[in-house]
């Protein structure tokens, strides 16, 4: 038995337990018994080997191994691993749930409570983090069933939170679409930290993340939704062959996803030889690394200029944002590679994702000097925010409506700063402010 295995802590018990608790032969005991007993060892395996090598290289017979179950019991229960993983699931997000919704979840609501449910979700996360990582950061490597479970466990658990605060006396409910930027932005700080292996700092941000959501509140006017018809994507590999490469790598990652894409499939999507491919890459994650490059420069060149003609620096922020969700509307396999896509391919190319949008974070710094107690964490909450509004569009196939989001996600990027009246007001503008 692997060492680093034996000693990871799962929510089915510590995995250097799961042989010792083999039911013992000869004994009559309930199938459901037997099933359940077998089930958990190998949840609790497929958590610890996990943690170890990675969904991707993780096989049946490691599970095996460590489990102690056999492999006709294993395919009595499930049809491969991904049918382990998807149960797995259930039967860790249900009580994780739990731990926030509790048990009087119709008793008499206050601040206090909800902070104190949000806690103790942050808590399960760090003190079950092998498990919480499986479902925040190893998901997406196991494919669209795996990743479609945990957006609608997101989804029910954000429907959960707009129940939860309109029964807190004196607060107003907030838009739909504006608790879905909210919960994007906690569920990306947590995503951050646990692909890091950093997850212990979630404890101490909870102050600031609670302080961060608390800036909000419902917009005093309706927030526009301008509808207006995406640009055309410009073609800008017709004469470079590395961009050539990219963008048909985008595109073939946008039908595939990063998984089963091939240097093959691109190569072919790009009508150039296999030779011509490696002559510029390594291989495909080093391609795909320059992918996010090549799509995180064009955006910012469309970005940066609308930022910096702009009359003052609230004013910037929605120029900026209006250009770059018009950039995104007009690239959607760029953006569907940035948005989604990254996750299934490694902790390089989500270093990468993640140095982009901590450059445009640093467009919110001068917010702190417009007010000095804004949360720490907001800039970088803000731009979780913003970037799960971009992957729920994407998620929703309707990247061409992206541009009707830019006044939403002004108001996100500005109300902790200025507070929500300006920033309503400075959302429904047009980015100019002359």
């Amino acid at each position: 038995m692997h060492g680093t295995r034996a000693a990871v802590k799962t929510p089915w018990g510590d995995a250097g337990t799961l042989r010792e608790r083999k039911l013992t032969p000869g004994r009559r005991l309930p199938p459901e018994e037997v099933a359940r007993n077998q089930r958990e060892r190998l949840f609790a395996a497929l958590v610890a080997v996990v943690a170890e090598k990675g969904y991707e290289a993780t096989r049946v017979a490691d599970l095996l191994e460590l489990s102690g179950v056999s492999r006709s019991a294993f395919y009595e229960h499930f049809g491969d691993k991904e049918d382990c993983l998807l149960a797995a699931l259930g039967e860790f997000v249900a009580p994780a749930t739990n731990v926030a919704v509790g048990d009087g979840a119709r008793a008499p609501l206050t601040e206090d409570r909800v902070r104190a449910a949000f806690e103790s979700l942050v808590r399960m996360i760090v003190d079950q983090a092998p498990a919480a990582r499986l479902c925040f950061v190893e998901i997406y490597a196991a494919g669209p069933r795996a990743v479609e479970q945990i957006d609608q466990t997101m989804d029910a658990f954000t429907a959960f939170a707009a129940e939860t605060i309109e029964r807190i006396p004196g607060r107003k409910p907030l838009p739909p679409e504006l608790l879905w930027a909210l919960g994007g932005g906690l569920r990306k700080i947590i995503h951050t930290r646990l692909y890091r292996g950093e997850e212990e700092e979630l404890i101490d941000l909870v102050p600031q993340l609670w302080d961060w959501a608390k800036a909000y509140s419902q917009p005093p006017t309706q927030l526009r939704r301008p509808r207006s018809r995406p640009p055309e994507a410009i073609d800008r590999g017709a004469y470079d062959p590395a961009e050539r490469i990219l963008r048909a790598l985008a595109a073939v990652v946008a039908e595939k996803g990063y998984q089963a894409m091939t240097v093959n499939d691109v190569a072919s999507r790009a009508s150039i030889s296999l030779s011509t491919f490696y002559s510029h890459f390594a291989d495909k994650e080093e391609a795909m690394l320059a992918a996010v490059d090549s799509g995180s420069a064009q955006m910012l060149a469309t970005t940066l200029p609308a930022f910096r003609r702009a009359s003052d620096w609230t004013h910037a922020v929605r120029g900026s944002l209006g250009a770059m969700f018009a950039f995104c509307a007009a690239e959607p396999d760029f953006t569907k590679l940035g948005a989604i896509d990254v996750y299934a391919a490694g902790p390089r190319v989500l270093e990468r994702r993640d140095q982009v949008i901590e450059g445009m974070e640093a467009l919110l710094a001068p917010g702190y000097e417009a007010n000095p107690d804004a949360s720490p964490i907001a800039s970088e909450a803000i731009g979780g925010a913003i970037y799960a509004m971009i992957y729920e569009q994407v998620r929703r196939g309707d990247v061409q409506s992206l541009q009707e989001l830019a006044p939403l996600a002004t108001y996100v990027a500005l109300a902790p700063f200025i507070g929500v009246d300006e920033a309503c007001a400075v959302a429904n503008g047009d980015g100019r402010g002359r």
